[in-house]
């Protein structure tokens, strides 16, 4: 009966670790190229990267994987797909954004809804 409380406590911190606390956490997205220029006619592309920095100052390329997600402020203007390849449609100058749940961990390879805060980086895009 001694070693019952303990084995709680460690089915507790396994669920814990299992769960993504003790993870780093992202606190930062840096979208490179940080300005584009691209031509709308013909549609010319541009390719984004993000780069997330986390709390123990460590950083590496977020992915889909990592439940990353891109947009343009206006798709009328530029659109944006999964991959982070821009497209110009009519000249303008859009917002593209990337954007990333702080908790990474809930969101690898699981359908639990990940509800984590979601961190946002930004770089501008110009269509000609």
């Amino acid at each position: 009966m001694k070693f019952l409380p303990l084995t709680a406590v460690l089915i507790v911190i396994s669920l814990l670790l299992g769960c993504g606390a003790g993870h780093p956490k992202l606190m930062s997205i840096a979208v490179s190229p940080a300005t584009a220029t691209a031509t709308s006619s013909p549609q010319g592309t541009v390719g984004y990267s993000a780069t997330g920095t986390f709390d123990n100052k460590t950083s590496r390329t977020l992915t889909v994987a990592d439940g990353l997600t891109w947009k343009s402020s206006n798709t009328a203007m530029a659109t944006i797909d999964s991959t982070g390849t821009a497209t110009c449609i009519t000249p303008g100058a859009v917002t593209i954004t990337a954007s990333a749940p702080a908790d990474l961990q809930l969101t690898v390879n699981n359908s639990v809804q990940n509800t984590s805060p979601t961190v946002n980086g930004t770089a501008s895009l110009t269509c000609n």
